[in-house]
Order: structure tokens, then sequence, then C-alpha cells
């Protein structure tokens, strides 16, 4: 797979291809097409710029160029759904990480290692000899053939023995990480955002010291051999009725294939195949050493309940965790960290299909901190719920991925209970999800910014609701990237402020509605459908369907304070309603303050219709069908570039794709 078609960096010489109507509508404003990013990029010499993803420089640069390059991104994930390993070896590639192992060789000299030995099963273990920290020798006592036969025996030591080689590259990629940083202390910081400044390991300081390198090799070799033992339970003719557990210095080995319902009270599994039954699980806390989770479930309506952070079996702080349920109804409970989120390491949930409920209460449904972290689901309609952080939601270092093939989704960030209130609306939570990027502002307290990480909401297809708060739905804030690309379907969007498309503070947000489907979209409050806000970039992109908009204030194609903006509804009878009576929407461009050097840097916002009946509100005076407006300025006879509005309805192709260009 060509990974970097979609993230390698166009040639800075190379002029963007620029079609109407959107080379009129930049002459309107009065914009060189090949200048249309903000310039905090140029202006800026932060530390925190050295954290800077690839992509989101990207996106930052050359804004009229993420629909197709955010488009192309997508394909590649809608493609590579049928392999968590290639998903995740795409998700490595967008966190700037250059490591493509084909698949096929990665778990070759293990399969032939484990082959010459006189037991696979023996062989796969001794790694765990001699535990961290121990002097003692561990002598297991295992299974016989009869207990525990081929073929079985040997796919669950072809995953042992991976864990094996996966810990090695874990200790190797955390080799630089003091002692004395726990994953308590981690949680700590990255979930609460509790520091004690300058006396304590800062986990901001602590990113640059992982080897992301080896983290991920780990994961990937991981990832590729529960795969393989998926794939062998799912198409073995009979399994062997097997009843087995064990406890090593790694953690719980627990295997179960009888076909019974069983009720599994878990502290610190290290393995667990499950086959058949509905079955219940509640994972205990577990001692800071543990490090590494492989839990998977073939059939069956099941429950996972995870009632403390980090217990979850797909939630790894310092380590990997992968969680791999492979049909039935399924309901996952959770609160922090829980659901793929991975803090200093790598975390992934597969589950297979089904209708399925997924609970929590923040930093979880793909979350990520330092690491990547993957929810990948099958076919059914299934059912999100949490308040904050959650449903890709990616900080510093992370990148975090929540993937839907099919179905009709319901994805929620509400305001019950009350746990993350928004400086804007204190009354509603921060939702920072449903495809959110976010870094740390520390200008007012210990001047130890971050650059943010790219959290990711894909959806391919059904009749969708997306609900939340504050910071959603394709949101990045201070130098992170949030993308939601929803495809086809009659969808919902509701929210209040910074959603759908919108970022603030060097962030960049991205929303994308391909295919057809009669839309709604709803912010109750501001900033929000192609909206950007402190050298920002905001992109919304609706292709088709008769769609309705409604806004509290500032969006629909508005940029504020040297920010970037881009709306477009490609086709459709639509209908926009905007409810405060400045109409700041509609292609518009506003500073907060006059008499500064920001008075002479760009400040774009484009809003284009193209195609449709429209009806807009009576007091955006300018807006109407088949016509063509630029935003009124403040000081006209300037012209300056920090009021660089304008807007188009009419007849049009949308002037960039959404997909690649070839197949």
């Amino acid at each position: 797979m060509a990974l970097w078609v979609c993230l390698a960096a166009s040639p800075t010489h190379a002029a963007p291809e620029v079609a109407p109507p959107l080379s009129h509508l930049l002459q309107a404003a009065g914009v060189d097409a090949g200048s249309t990013g903000p310039e905090s990029l140029r202006l800026s010499t932060r530390r925190a710029n050295r954290q800077q993803f690839s992509l989101y420089q990207q996106v930052m640069t050359r804004p009229l160029q993420a629909p197709y390059r955010i488009g192309t991104l997508a394909h590649a994930y809608r493609q590579s759904t049928d392999s968590p390993y290639e998903t995740l070896e795409l998700s490595g590639a967008v966190a700037g990480l250059d490591i493509h192992r084909p698949k096929a060789l990665v778990l070759a000299q293990t399969q032939q290692s484990l082959r010459n030995s006189m037991d696979p099963l023996a062989a796969s273990v001794a790694w765990m000899s001699l535990a961290r920290g121990s002097k003692k020798r561990w002598r297991p006592t295992l299974p016989n053939s009869i207990t525990l036969p081929d073929p079985l025996r040997f796919e669950l030591a072809m995953v042992l023995a991976t864990m094996g080689q996966a810990d090695q590259h874990l200790r190797r990629a955390l080799a630089r990480i003091p002692a004395s940083v726990t994953p308590d202390l981690l949680r700590r910081q990255t979930l609460d955002g509790s520091f004690r400044p300058f006396n304590e390991p800062d986990y901001r300081t602590l990113l640059p010291m992982v080897e992301r390198e080896a983290l991920l090799i780990g994961m990937l070799d991981l990832t590729a051999a529960v795969e393989r033992l998926q794939q062998y339970v799912t198409t073995a003719p009979q399994l062997p009725a097997v009843a087995w557990a064990m406890d090593t210095p790694m953690g719980q080995i627990v295997v179960e294939t009888t076909g019974r319902s069983n009720t599994h009270r878990l502290k610190a599994p290290l393995l667990v195949l499950d086959v058949g039954g509905d079955d219940s699980y509640e994972f205990l806390p577990s001692e800071g050493k543990h490090r590494m989770t492989v839990l998977l479930d073939h059939g069956g309506n099941d429950r996972y309940q995870a009632l403390t952070p980090g217990a979850d079996p797909s939630a790894a702080t310092l380590g990997y965790g992968i969680l791999w349920d492979t049909q039935g109804d399924d309901q996952y409970q959770g609160t922090q960290h829980a659901q793929a989120s991975a803090v200093f390491g790598m975390a992934l949930l597969v589950d297979g299909g089904g209708v399925n409920q997924y609970t929590a209460t923040s930093h979880a449904q793909a979350h990520a901190v330092g690491g990547i972290a993957l929810l990948l689901a099958g076919p059914g309609d299934d059912q999100y719920t949490a308040q904050t952080h959650s449903q890709g939601s990616a900080g510093p270092q992370g990148v975090a991925a929540l993937i839907e093939p099919a179905g009709n989704e319901n994805y929620t960030l509400n305001n019950s209970p009350l746990v993350r209130p928004s400086p804007q609306l204190p009354t509603h939570n921060t939702s920072m999800g449903q495809g959110a990027g976010r870094g740390i502002r520390a200008d007012a307290t210990d001047g130890r910014s971050s650059a943010g990480g790219i959290g990711m909401l894909m959806d391919f297809a059904g009749n969708d609701h997306y609900a939340a708060q504050v910071f959603a739905q394709g949101t990045g804030y201070q130098e992170g990237l949030g993308i939601l690309v929803d495809d086809d379907g009659d969808d919902q969007f509701d929210a209040a402020w910074y959603a759908m498309g919108a970022a603030a503070h060097q962030g960049a947000g991205v929303l994308l509605k391909r295919g057809s489907g009669n839309d709604s979209y709803r912010a109750s409050h501001s900033t929000s459908m192609g909206a950007a806000h402190d050298f920002s970039v905001g992109i919304f992109v609706d292709a088709a369907g008769d769609d309705h908009y409604q806004l509290g204030d500032l969006g629909l194609g508005a940029a504020h304070d040297n920010s970037t903006a881009l709306f477009v509804d490609a086709k459709g009878n639509d209908s926009y309603y905007v409810e405060g009576t400045g109409c700041r929407a509609l292609g518009a461009a506003y500073l907060s303050a006059w008499g500064g050097l920001r008075e002479d840097l760009l400040n774009l916002g484009l809003f284009m219709d193209l195609g449709g009946d429209d009806s807009y509100p009576a007091h955006c005076r300018q807006a109407r069908n088949n016509a063509q407006w630029a935003a009124i300025r403040k000081w006209p006879e300037l012209k300056l570039r920090s009021e660089a509005g304008a807007a188009v309805d009419g007849e049009f192709a949308l002037p960039f794709p959404l997909q690649p260009r070839t197949q």
C-alpha cells in the first residue's frame, strides 16, 4: 500500500490547482491563490512546532487542498477495514512513522523457530522465565498435548512468543523514560490534567523520549499474531474443548473453548481466549507493572466491564492492549481510559459486528496521547456514549481513529454528568471528540505548551446521529487536527460551539460529508460549520443532498483573527438559518481588535453553495440564489487581507475531489 500517496508533503514550489468558482472567490476576496493558509507557522518559533505532525502542517499551509487530501486518507482507511494490521500500519503513517512490514513476513521467523522446538508452548513462554525485577526463575507447569492439543496449542504459542518479542520492542521504546514515571502519574497528568509544575516528571517533556518506531513495530507484530489467531478460531472446523488457566509473571493466561457462558473476573490478564457462549468480563485494577494484554472472544453476546481507569484490556499505559470480539451484540462499559485508549502506548479494540453499546466517561472510544489508539467496528447499529475526550480524540503525539464501516450509529458526548466544564459554556462539557485533535495551551501557566495530535472519526455508511457540546465533529485546538468523515445516509449533527469543521488557537478541523443524503446541521452557539479562530483552519464540505443548516453565530465559512475558513455545499436544495443579528456568516472575516500587526495578516472566509434552490436568512441581506458577494469590510478603502471574505451561490462543479482521482 502506497501510504505516502495521501500523506506525503506536496512540493513547496508547486502552485495549487484552483478552479472556478474558487478562483473567482479568491479574486473577489483580494487573495493570492498561492497563499491561503494562516501565517502562524511562519511567525512562530516555539518549541511545540517540532512536535507537529506532517498532516497537520499540510492542512495548515495548503487548506484548500485539505478536502482532497483528507478524502484520500479516508479512502485508504476504508480499504483497510478488513485488516486491523493494515489499519494500524496506516495510522502509523499518519503519525509520521515510515514503517511498512509485509504482514506475511512478520511472523515467519517466529513460526519457524517454534516448529523447530520440542514443545512450542514451552518455548513460547521462555521469555517470562525471569520476570522484570525478579532474581528467581519461573518454571511453569504446562498442560500436556492431550489437554491442550495441536493446532490450537501451536496457535496460542505463536501469540505468546510474539508477546515476548513485543515486550522487547516495548522496553526499547520506553528505555529513556525514568523509572519514577508510573502509569498512575501519567494517567493523572494526561486524563485529569493535574500537574505539579517543575516538581515531578512531566509527560509533556517525556514525549520526545519515546522511540515511536520501536513502539509501533512491537504493536504491529502483536496485532499480526492476534489476527492470525482470530482467523484460526473463526475458520477451524472444530476446536478442542479446553479449559485452562495459569498465572505467569506477566499476567494471567485463560483459555476457554468449551462454549459455555462464562463469568471472568480478571485482575491482570496477559492472554485470554474464549470461544462460544454469552460471556461476562469484569476487569479489576491491576498493578503498575502489567503492561500488555490480549483478549480474543469468539461468538456470543458478551459484556465487558471496567470500573477503574486503565483496567480495560484495550487501554494501554506504557504498553499494549488488544480486545477483539468477533461477533454478537455486545456491551462495553468503562469509566476513564477505556475502549481503545492509549497513553504512551498503543491500544486496539476490534468488534466484528452486531448491535453494540459503548459507554464510558472520558478518554475512551479511540483516545490517544503519546501513542496510537484504534476502535474498529463491524457492521451493525452501534451506540457510543461518553462525556469528554472520546470517539476519535487525540492529544499530544497521539493518533486516534474510530472507524465504522456500516450501520445507523448514534454518537453522543453529553452534559450529564458535567465532568469537564467548557470555558466557553460552563454548563456544557468540553467534548473534545468525534474527530478532535488538541494540544496543551500553557501560555498562562508554566509555558510548556505542546502541539496536538490527530483525532479521527470515519463512518462509511448509514443514517447517523452525532450529538456533542463544545469542540467536536472535526475540530482542532492548539496545533491539533480533528477529522470527521461521513459517507452517505441522512445524518444529523448537533453541537454548541467549535464544531463541524472548526478550530481555535492554531488548530485545524475538517468535516467531510461525502456521497448522498439529506442532512441536518445545528450549532446552537458559535464558531461552527467551516469556522476558525486565531490562526486556525476550519473546513466543511457536504457533497450532496437537501440539507438544513442552523447556526447561532460565526460560521458557514467565517474566519476570525487571522484564520482560514471554508464552507462548501455542493448540491441540493438547502436552507440556512443564522440566529445572530449581525449575520457573521456566509463568507465572512473578522478581527477582534484593530491597530496591530494582525490587520495585515490573512484572514480568509469562503462560502460556496454550488447547486439547487436555496433559502437564506432575510437579515443576511447579501446572500441569495445565483449570486456572488463579498464580505462587508470595516475598512473598505484599505482592502486589508484581514477582511478577505467572499461567497457564491450558483450551479458549479465541486472544485476539488473528495477521494482519489484514479483507481
